[in-house]
């Protein structure tokens, strides 16, 4: 895992400056990387990748109106934004991690896996990654890690919207499956009226077994790890 050094400070809305950075460096497949779902009791992680053209990146001035960070972003134009990802951009997907695996292998362990399989999934070898946050991921290309990098880089917003749009239609409908959490409106993560629903009406099948407090609460009905 490599350090960026790279950030672009007191930016109001994500750039392409990381990735003309990178491509002076040599690089020209860049993958921006994000993640949702990471702190979540309920559902799965879900993981975006997202990779623009070298040669749009370098004919981009500035910042894309419409693409931000996802958590600035309402619904309705993380749909827009998410439309012009898939407009633009040479590639875009995402992948799902059970909570099940996350319980298996950790939260951390989760990403990776999930990481490694993006890249595999791609037609394309992306020749660097620009990951959101400050993990130490393997991988089988470099990754830079940007804190704060769906705020700084155009293609890591890209990737937090792809996942965020992608993991909140998972937890719509498995509010419908599972009543009384509101998971349509939480998203899984663990707000006072959700936590009070897991006291109240106990755990569902979708809840973290390894995140507090499902994990007491397994525990003292016995069904724990």
């Amino acid at each position: 895992m490599k350090k960026a050094g790279i950030e672009s400070a007191f930016l109001l809305e994500p750039t392409f400056h990381i990735e003309n950075h990178l491509i002076r460096k040599g690089y020209r497949v860049i993958a921006g990387i994000d993640e949702t779902g990471r702190g979540a009791l309920a559902g799965p992680l879900c993981v975006g990748v997202v990779i623009y053209d070298a040669s749009f990146i370098a004919s981009t001035d500035g910042a894309i109106p419409g693409i931000n960070d996802s958590k600035k972003l309402t619904h309705r134009k993380r749909i827009a934004a998410l439309d012009m990802i898939t407009r633009i951009s040479v590639h875009s997907s995402c992948i799902l991690v059970s909570h099940r695996t996350i319980d298996r292998v950790n939260i951390n362990g989760a990403t990776e896996f999930a990481l490694n399989r993006l890249l595999a999934s791609i037609s394309f070898r992306p020749d660097v990654v620009i990951l959101d946050g400050n993990y130490s991921f393997r991988a089988p290309v470099p990754i830079y890690s940007i804190p704060k990098g769906d705020a700084k880089s155009i293609s890591i917003a890209s990737a937090s919207i792809v996942a965020k749009v992608r993991r909140d239609m998972i937890l719509d409908r498995l509010d419908k499956l599972y009543p009384g959490y509101n998971f349509s409106q939480n998203k899984g993560y663990g707000t006072e009226q959700h936590r009070q629903a897991i006291y109240n009406i106990g755990f569902s099948p979708i809840h973290r077994r390894s995140y507090e407090p499902v994990k007491s609460l397994a525990r003292s009905i016995g069904h724990g790890e």
